[in-house]
């Protein structure tokens, strides 16, 4: 009998060891089940970085240009500053706002080279600049935006909402230096080139009248490099005329004529200028042009005429 309710005592004392650690077991799931219950994620605040504060500071600043000089000559100083009016959002004066000035300074052979200029506006919230006579000729534009804190990682094209332009106008000396001229215009088979009278008669219109075709002006010479066509002319003349003129205008492609029977033409202009006083290639400029009309002769004189044109005003702001 002992051991019977000895057997009976360990069976009753490990099952409720069973019952305790079962009832442990539980009671620690159900509380993790209540703490992942109670658990509630906060979402972290978005930060604002120094770039958004900036861009929100200007939001409702207003740049203009008050005046802009009319075009000048290469060589020859401008008339006026460029004057700029800085406001807020009711249109009050804008005092010691900080701008950044984008303007061509001068040419690397064909290239217009520009620079930031910072300037900062009085208690009138205006500011003036005024370029320096400018040695080489274009055609562009003056770009005026907020100056860009040196510790902020921004560029002025993320601000273009907030830049103004105006116009940078500087015609070439050639009037006044004269030019002589090596551009042939060929068929539309590609075939009997000539020198362009079109593009001689355009600039003469503009008050080029020292110019002329070269003297070294074989059809045989229009595949020959720049530096030779140069040093052949400048043995004749010098530097008797400022620039030498080369290029070519051709048609692209046959004229087409149109399901409506219309006809296209498209045509390309490729034109260079040196300076004959260094020899340096100083402008190089390919200008495309499409134009249609009721008939071939149409469509052809249309597109001549107008990449004529084109060509002209480029050469007159580009040597």
């Amino acid at each position: 009998m002992k051991k019977w309710k000895l057997f009976i005592s360990t069976l009753l004392f490990t099952g409720l060891l069973f019952s305790c650690a079962s009832t442990s077991s539980e009671e620690a799931k159900a509380n993790s089940k209540n703490q992942q219950e109670i658990t509630i994620a906060v979402p972290e605040e978005p930060q604002i970085t120094p770039e958004e504060l900036f861009l929100d500071s200007i939001k409702n600043v207003k740049i203009q240009f008050t005046n802009a000089p009319a075009k000048t000559r290469k060589g020859k100083a401008f008339s006026s500053p460029y004057e700029i009016l800085v406001t807020d959002a009711d249109g009050q004066p804008c005092a010691g706002f900080a701008l950044s000035l984008k303007v061509p300074v001068h040419k690397e052979g064909t290239q217009l080279i520009l620079t930031d200029i910072d300037i900062t506006t009085g208690e009138d919230g205006k500011v003036a600049y005024m370029p320096e006579t400018p040695s080489f000729s274009a055609n562009t534009v003056v770009q005026a935006y907020p100056a860009i804190p040196e510790e902020l990682e921004l560029t002025p094209q993320e601000l273009t909402d907030f830049t103004e332009i105006a116009t940078f106008a500087v015609e070439s000396d050639i009037a006044t230096k004269g030019a002589i001229m090596f551009v042939f215009e060929y068929n539309e088979n590609g075939k009997s080139p000539k020198n362009s009278y079109d593009i001689l008669s355009g600039l003469r219109k503009k008050g080029v009248y020292n110019i002329g075709n070269a003297p070294i002006s074989d059809t045989s010479y229009i595949d020959a490099s720049k530096e030779k066509i140069y040093k052949e002319n400048y043995a004749y003349v010098g530097t008797d005329f400022g620039y030498l003129i080369g290029g070519t205008l051709k048609f692209a492609n046959p004229v087409e004529k149109n399901d409506d029977g219309t006809y296209t033409a498209h045509m390309t202009a490729y034109i260079y200028g040196i300076d004959m006083k260094t020899g340096t290639v100083i402008y190089e400029e390919t200008t495309d042009y499409s134009s249609s009309g009721a008939n071939w002769n149409k469509a052809v004189d249309s597109c001549r005429t107008t990449l004529t044109n084109v060509a002209v005003d480029s050469i007159m702001f580009g040597l």
